[in-house]
């Protein structure tokens, strides 16, 4: 494919699409749009790729591309708080030089990552469906349900046309924590006319509906009424979610719950600044919850993921200085592995089983959900959008064809892109040309 011209990256008014992570990955995401020279970003995320030891890579976008072409962001726009979509800002930013916009959880979550010694770089907080003129651009941000508050779709109208970018998003009719989905919003948006979704891709492999979180409510109070002994339960640190919900069952199980991992007491810290969580009666430290009977003790930790460094994978060694297990106790995963991540976790499993220590897992009882829409889910925005193009992204090569055939099933227009592949969506979506594009690693 060949170079981009000079004249599709700062004159003609497109508009043009181009991933620089995100398309045919997990992870890295950070897509670019642009029209008649102007570029805006939407999300800038970090990648975690496995190594042996077990450890993760931190991985950023190269700007490649940006530097090579004279591509000069004129803002950032953010979806929501996950890390593969703000992890790379505190990396990149002075680089990008430019104006970042979120909703206020998500701008504490970035305020967070940045060294209090540094400066911070403009940071608007923006409020749902009030659109924000950007020059060319204008966007909107939509509330959608997903793993985390103030997740966002993001509406964007340029050069006559009106792209639909869907971030990180499920429907949950009772999302335990945050506002429901924006649905009467999504059906204005599809009557006023759609000409391409960018969408999330990961589960449109996945047949039937979203399992909701308060459903996860009750099968994680199921599960871990009738134990006996010590009850640990390990999951995203970022779904305030499911923390709301063990707060709540540890009090209706006569239990107490503490939290072990940073991750978790940063997330749990802004989750009740910004009014999140509430529940009764919260948590307590962890030296606290040591000393009550074992049948007393709900404990949150991280490594759900089986990092070796975080706290169920010091538990499994055990060498975490607060918490020692025993024969009898209890340890619920409630999240799902991340592709790459088996082999780690399946050493931590069998450790914990060394151990005597009981594993309840989803496949046991429905203890998780996903934050990604199956493809029940994905029928009833497109029924609700009505789009004539789809663009699947968020996604391995798998997952992406799956979103495509799907998509084609419903009689909508598809192209799968491709990190570094120039999109030209100024009418029927076409490869244009190729830019270059990559990873960088950091350090965390």
């Amino acid at each position: 494919m060949p170079a981009p011209r000079f004249d599709q990256l700062h004159r003609q008014p497109g508009p043009f699409f181009l991933a620089l992570g995100g398309a045919g990955m997990f992870g890295a995401n950070l897509y670019l749009y642009g029209s008649a020279g102007q570029w805006i970003g939407i999300d800038c995320g970090l990648a975690l790729e496995p190594t042996p030891s077990g450890d993760n890579r931190v991985s950023v976008p190269s700007l490649e591309a940006l530097r090579r072409h004279d591509i000069q962001l004129s803002a950032l726009l953010i979806t929501h708080g996950h890390e593969d979509h703000i992890g790379a800002v505190e990396h990149l930013w002075r680089e990008l030089n430019c104006p970042l916009y979120a909703s206020p959880f998500t701008a504490q979550l970035i305020r967070s990552r940045l060294a209090p010694n540094l400066e911070w770089p403009v940071l608007h907080e923006i409020s749902p469906l009030q659109p924000v003129g950007l020059d060319h651009f204008q966007a909107e941000w939509i509330p959608v349900t997903h793993s985390i508050p103030e997740s966002h779709g993001i509406l964007l109208q340029v050069a006559g046309r009106r792209l639909y970018h869907s971030g990180d998003w499920k429907l949950d009719p009772q999302p335990v924590v945050g506002d429901l989905t924006a649905e009467g919003r999504l059906r204005s948006i599809g009557r006023e006319g759609v000409d391409v979704v960018i969408g999330d891709s990961t589960n449109a492999s996945v047949v039937g509906a979203s399992r909701s979180e308060g459903a996860v409510q009750d099968g994680l109070s199921d599960v871990i009424r009738p134990c006996r002994g010590r009850v640990i339960v390990t999951c995203f640190a970022s779904n305030l979610a499911r923390l709301h919900s063990l707060a709540e069952i540890a009090m209706d199980c006569g239990r107490y719950a503490g939290l072990l991992g940073r991750s978790l007491v940063r997330m749990h810290g802004h989750g009740r600044a910004h009014g999140y969580l509430s529940a009764r009666p919260g948590f307590i430290g962890p030296w606290e919850l040591g000393f009550l009977p074992r049948d007393q003790q709900l404990w949150i930790c991280t490594g759900s993921q089986g990092e070796p460094a975080a706290a169920l994978g010091r538990l499994a060694a055990g060498n975490h200085p607060q918490l020692t297990l025993e024969p009898g106790d209890s340890v619920v995963f409630s999240s799902r592995v991340i592709p790459g991540n088996e082999e780690a976790l399946g050493r931590i499993r069998q450790s914990l089983q060394a151990q005597g220590v009981h594993i309840i897992d989803d496949d046991m009882a429905p203890i998780h959900a996903s934050g990604h829409p199956p493809q029940e889910d994905l029928r009833q925005l497109y029924e609700w959008l009505r789009p004539r193009h789809v663009l699947p992204v968020h996604g391995e090569d798998y997952h992406q064809q799956a979103h495509q055939a799907f998509a084609r099933s419903l009689g909508i227009g598809t192209l799968v892109p491709r990190n570094g592949e120039l999109i030209d969506l100024s009418a029927q979506p076409c490869k244009v040309a190729e830019l270059p594009w990559g990873l960088v690693e950091v350090q965390r």
